[in-house]
């Protein structure tokens, strides 16, 4: 298969699903997709988040090479798509020590913007609790973030993820 005529074809569910299952967990067919996703064709880059989503949470061991560059991409302010899946793989992911100021940054600053989607908010809520747990010194100011969102009922999407990840900050300040 080559990825890039694949995704090129169609923007569905089943054609991500077909490139998920060709990369698999192969290191080579994976980087053919990160070159996909890493170029500056919007389509193709909408196309290929979702397998890269799919891929990094299923195979976590693929998507190491790439923190760097996913890291770099998110500060370049790109599509939601990739907002959306990046932010999804770095919940289920080691975040590397020299990029997590970085990826708390980001994660933070995606709560406190009023244009992101509701699924780059609660993937970041997670995220950015996995890092507390890691530097509980930072629980307050997430905890104070996620509240603002719960308080304003954004969604019932942000107020359950929310409410579930403010229990799990908390139990870190207690």
């Amino acid at each position: 298969m080559n990825i890039r005529e694949h995704l090129s074809i169609e923007n569905s569910k089943k054609n991500w699903e077909q490139v998920v299952d060709y990369v698999g967990n192969d290191a080579k067919r994976f980087d053919e997709l990160m070159q996909v996703f890493l170029n500056d064709e919007r389509f193709l880059i909408q196309r290929s988040s979702q397998p890269v989503g799919k891929i990094g949470e299923l195979h976590p061991r693929l998507i190491t090479l790439y923190f760097a560059a996913l890291v770099d991409y998110l500060e370049t302010k790109p599509i939601d798509a990739v907002k959306r899946n990046v932010m999804r793989i770095f919940q289920f992911v080691e975040i590397p020590a020299d990029l997590e100021g970085r990826v708390f940054g980001i994660a933070l600053g995606y709560l406190a913007s009023i244009e992101e989607p509701i699924a780059v908010k609660a993937f970041s809520m997670t995220v950015l609790r996995r890092l507390c747990q890691k530097y509980p010194e930072l629980t307050t100011e997430v905890i104070h973030q996620i509240e603002i969102l719960v308080n304003e009922n954004v969604s019932p999407g942000i107020v359950g993820r929310g409410r579930h990840e403010l229990k799990k900050l908390r139990k870190l300040i207690d």
